[in-house]
């Protein structure tokens, strides 16, 4: 009689038929891997890594996929999974979950080491509609030199910026509620930590970040998979709070500050007016000649494709958690704010600058700001909008330097671009700079390696970009205009 299979093999066994079932089905409904990535508010990197068995499915992705692909058996055979390797569900992702679903919660902190994905937690993109309803939200970022100090390097400075500018959206989609939600940085963080409290009692969670090796050998902290403790005792909830307080002691919260400009007396250049304050101020305030400054990075890079060779293209990616434009084929972009205006100036003046995030009001940092940039006639200088995109790009984990950034100059009409109105309410315009950056092939890991691993990017030419229906509101007006298709014409980007 054969003997029965062992735990090992059984588990073996089912992490096979999971990832066949996830690989046949998307391929028998004609969905991409990106595609699939973007319902799970990831991207096509997640999708692959399943698909070669890089990494299991947890059971909330389980859920999702199911929905997704119309199946009704994968959440549980990750089920099975789980209790073939006894995973007692107690990870990362799943017990956060919970316990941010406890009724009646009056207040939530959270102090992040690690890659948790706070924005999904707290936000579902597909309903618009926040996970839960608490009067207060804390969430706590370590800064970037305590960052150096946990791991030696900023494996996650980039991610982390990603958070919190999706989160300083998140706010003011909340404004009315904005004084109820407010991110930090401490530069005392020393592990994650979550605690929510209701009228009856508190809860927490917290564990440690563990750095591993990621497959093109850089340091990677992912912490879906580890242990968490949680705990619901006094002492430990009491010790924990302490600690809390003690991060956030004399900080203020962060601030998003997004410069405003105009133009005026058909002047090539905007001046400066004032900072928009995400989370309190309304973009229907807005006056009609005033823009919000925004940096675009136009990427190309020369590599292969499918069918038609090695040529130069333009890198392109969907915007999985935008609120206005999720799936919308977009170029880099990021709003000039208060911090890239003072590195502008250190820079211009030669002083040190401490990497940090602003916690000024809109007030405050606007006279500031116009102290430096009277003297120039209020222009925001190039330089300004130079460092803004590479912050861009260094949320997807490529680091350039902001001069490599080639300005190209827009025609009138595309030198404030309205955006449509959303619910009735109106929408405040950009006022953009284009810049282009030719991304460099050379290394084991070149740039464009390094844009796709981090987001749901791709590589289009000139005719997949005149075809497309899904150009963000940008990209439209240009291809319109017929500034864009001259504009890759003349960089020498292919047909396809």
């Amino acid at each position: 009689m054969p003997e029965a299979d062992g735990p090992d093999l059984h588990a073996s066994r089912l992490r096979t038929e999971i990832r066949d079932l996830i690989r046949s089905t998307r391929r028998d409904r004609n969905i991409s891997q990106a595609e699939l990535g973007s319902m799970l508010g990831s991207n096509r990197f997640l999708i692959i890594r399943i698909e070669k068995g890089e990494r299991d499915v947890t059971l909330d992705e389980a859920r999702s996929l199911d929905q997704a692909l119309d199946l009704d058996k994968l959440a549980d055979l990750v089920a099975q999974l789980h209790e073939a390797t006894g995973d007692t569900g107690n990870q990362r992702d799943h017990v956060v979950r919970e316990l941010l679903q406890t009724p009646a919660l009056e207040s939530v902190t959270i102090v992040v080491a690690d890659d948790l994905n706070v924005f999904g937690i707290l936000f579902d993109k597909d309903a618009e509609a926040m996970r839960l309803d608490a009067r207060e939200i804390r969430v706590v970022f370590p800064t970037f030199e305590r960052e150096r100090v946990l791991f030696g390097g900023s494996p996650l400075w980039g991610f982390w910026e990603q958070q919190i500018k999706r989160l300083a959206a998140l706010q003011a989609w909340r404004s009315g509620h904005a004084g109820a939600f407010q991110v930090y940085e401490s530069d005392e963080v020393t592990c994650s930590i979550v605690t929510a409290d209701t009228r009856t009692g508190t809860q927490t969670a917290f564990w440690p970040s563990v750095p591993v090796v990621g497959p093109r050998g850089a340091m990677r902290i992912e912490g879906s998979r580890l242990p968490v403790v949680t705990a619901a005792d006094t002492e430990t909830i009491g010790r924990l709070r302490a600690h809390v307080e003690h991060l956030l002691a004399g900080r203020e919260h962060l601030r998003t500050n997004e410069a405003l400009c105009r133009f005026d007396n058909n002047s090539p250049d905007a001046t400066f007016t004032r900072y928009f304050a995400q989370g309190i101020d309304e973009e229907e305030d807005v006056a009609e000649n005033e823009g919000l400054a925004v940096s675009l990075v136009l990427a190309t890079a020369r590599c292969p494709r499918k069918h038609y060779g090695v040529g130069r293209r333009v890198v392109v990616y969907k915007r999985p958690s935008s609120r206005h434009d999720r799936g919308m084929v977009s170029l880099f972009s990021n709003p000039v704010d208060d911090s890239d205006i003072d590195a502008a100036r250190a820079k211009r003046l030669g002083l040190a600058r401490e990497r940090g995030r602003s916690t000024r009001g809109a007030l405050a940092a606007t006279l500031d700001t116009d102290t430096f940039l009277s003297p120039a006639g209020g222009v925001i200088p190039d330089l300004a909008f130079q460092i803004s995109a590479a912050r861009e790009l260094a949320m997807f984990g490529l680091v350039v330097e902001p001069e490599r950034l080639r300005e190209v100059k827009l025609p009138s009409e595309l030198r404030l671009v309205r955006k449509p109105d959303k619910n009735g309410l109106r929408r405040a315009a950009i006022a953009p700079k284009l810049f282009i950056l030719e991304l460099e092939p050379a290394g084991s890991t070149t740039e464009l390696d390094v844009l796709f691993d981090a987001g749901d990017s791709e590589v289009v030419g000139i005719e997949d970009i005149a075809e497309s229906d899904q150009l963000n509101g940008f990209l439209a007006a240009a291809r319109t205009n017929g500034f864009l298709i001259d504009l890759l014409e003349r960089l020498g980007v292919a047909r396809r």
